[in-house]
């Protein structure tokens, strides 16, 4: 039988999962989730192969032919603990769904013990009030000293309802949960995935779950104080036989989808924990790798060709000599430290995503660029919590170079003393915004469709390729952002840079 066989996979597959330390609380009570609803599964088959009114259904519900039907009728177990493994299970299946689902969207830190006890409460009351040895028991003690036999029965289908509104509460807030995780997940494309196929198998067991168990647990015997007598009622399943055909199939689809999403989600979870995620993009190195080493060395000999312009006019008795001539040895060292790694970049052709930490990244650039921002006011307005976000540093780094070098072209008309370029961050649910303004010329309204397309350019072609802006572009998109512009003749540009925020923490 498929359920069997997937007790037996799924038990094999979760100690692998546990033995590699590929978990967190979420995950491990969405393991717990999955074995107590093969536990459910199991217990209603064997205790309808027992039951005589099951005898000729019993293949159409759940593919059980004859022969194992028969050997599960004489297996060594009571109904009674069939009864109770049912409903223990059941009890376990909606406490550690909704536990799951908890951990899954929320961080919880404080008060886990009372969160527990809060949610195991209910469960634990209704795995003892519908013992058929506790029913037995009050029933014997209440009737007929206390209570009707008619009422004994009427307060247990009161219990039942209550019970059983509870019950569809514990789904309907652990299916809730996932699907806000997702909407609250950072915004980064292969832990998007991830999340997308736990909440997809999450919610698919939980429905199928209802579909077959929503009864549960409830009273499944009939007590005769007279003839003291007890009678085993039958399990009635609701709904058409083909559909119950389906369910080991929907069942090992579920559990299969759900162990692959918790071990790929754990495992991205632990390596950003560690500091050692990496998510590899590939690049086109015959295209962005090269137009970034073009870019990169124009701008370079550019900047040194400006220089030599002033050692020219510095030549004579000129006591600043020297440190220009410093200037350009640091550059030299600088360019050929960035060759060296684009000449790895191009030989690797990927782009390398891992946790980085916003604010140092800018500071370094920042402190790379001061000698390009010296007659500029730069604000940086630091954000009050530890920005991380997923980005090649490398790649990222350059985006940030290359506008602000845009945005000091475009301060050269601007009074040097009111130059200003100011930096801010801003969150906006799971994404990071960084913007970039300058009280520049602007960008005219025709050219600003243009901007991001390779090789436009407002300046002559002799001092630029118009391909930095392409290129930022092309980068942000990669990493999963964007990246756009706003602008206004005469008063000057923003640009967003919008990325996926992966966690925040305070200073």
């Amino acid at each position: 039988m498929v359920i069997f066989f997937m007790f037996i996979l799924f038990i094999a597959i979760a100690i692998f999962c546990l033995t590699q330390q590929k978990y967190t609380k979420a995950t491990l009570f969405m393991l717990v989730m999955g074995l107590s609803f093969l536990f459910v599964i199991s217990s209603i088959i064997i205790y309808m192969s027992k039951d005589a009114y099951h005898y000729y259904s019993l293949y159409n519900y759940f593919g059980v032919t004859k022969k194992v039907q028969n050997e599960l009728m004489f297996l060594p177990i009571s109904r009674y603990l069939l009864i109770r493994i049912m409903n223990f299970s059941s009890m376990l299946f909606l406490f550690s769904g909704l536990c799951s689902a908890i951990f899954f969207a929320l961080h919880i830190e404080k008060h886990r013990k009372l969160l527990y006890i809060a949610i195991a409460l209910p469960c634990l009351i209704q795995v003892i009030l519908y013992d058929p040895t506790v029913y037995a028991y009050l029933y014997f003690k209440l009737y007929p000293s206390f209570v009707s036999s008619q009422q004994f029965i009427s307060f247990y289908e009161t219990i039942h309802q209550a019970t059983f509104i509870i019950n569809t509460a514990y789904i309907v807030a652990g299916i809730s949960l996932v699907i806000y995780a997702l909407f609250d997940a950072p915004k980064v494309k292969q832990i998007r995935s991830t999340i997308v196929m736990i909440t997809i198998s999450y919610i698919s067991m939980q429905v199928t779950y209802y579909y077959i168990n929503f009864w549960a647990p409830n009273i499944l015997i009939s007590v005769s104080k007279a003839a003291d007598f007890i009678r085993f009622k039958p399990i009635i399943l609701v709904g058409k036989p083909s559909m119950y055909a389906l369910l080991p199939y929907i069942v090992s689809f579920c559990l299969l989808f759900s162990l692959y999403g918790i071990y790929m989600y754990a495992r991205i979870q632990n390596k950003i924990k560690n500091q050692e995620a990496v998510i590899s993009h590939n690049i086109d190195s015959a295209t962005l790798t090269s137009r970034v080493f073009s870019h990169f060395m124009k701008n370079e000999l550019l900047a040194i060709m400006v220089q030599s312009e002033i050692l020219g006019e510095m030549a004579i008795d000129s006591p600043e000599l020297v440190k220009e001539i410093k200037v350009i040895e640091n550059r030299c060292q600088n360019i050929y430290s960035r060759l060296d790694i684009i000449h790895q970049k191009t030989n690797s052709s990927k782009m390398e995503l891992k946790p980085v930490v916003l604010h140092p990244l800018i500071t370094t650039v920042l402190s790379e660029m001061k000698e390009d921002l010296k007659a500029v006011n730069i604000t940086y307005h630091e954000h009050s919590q530890t920005l991380t976000i997923m980005a090649d540093p490398y790649y990222f780094s350059q985006v940030l170079e290359n506008i602000l070098s845009n945005a000091v072209d475009a301060l050269q008309q601007v009074p040097e003393k009111t130059r200003s370029i100011e930096l801010e961050t801003i969150i906006k649910n799971k994404w990071v915004e960084l913007i970039i303004r300058d009280n520049g010329i602007g960008v005219p309204d025709e050219f600003k469709e243009l901007i991001f397309q390779p090789f436009f350019s407002s300046k002559p072609t002799a001092t630029n390729w118009g391909m930095g802006l392409a290129l930022c572009q092309t980068i942000i998109n990669t990493h999963g952002g964007q990246l756009t512009l706003n602008s206004k003749l005469g008063e000057g540009s923003s640009f967003h840079i919008v990325m996926p925020l992966l966690r925040t923490s305070i200073h």
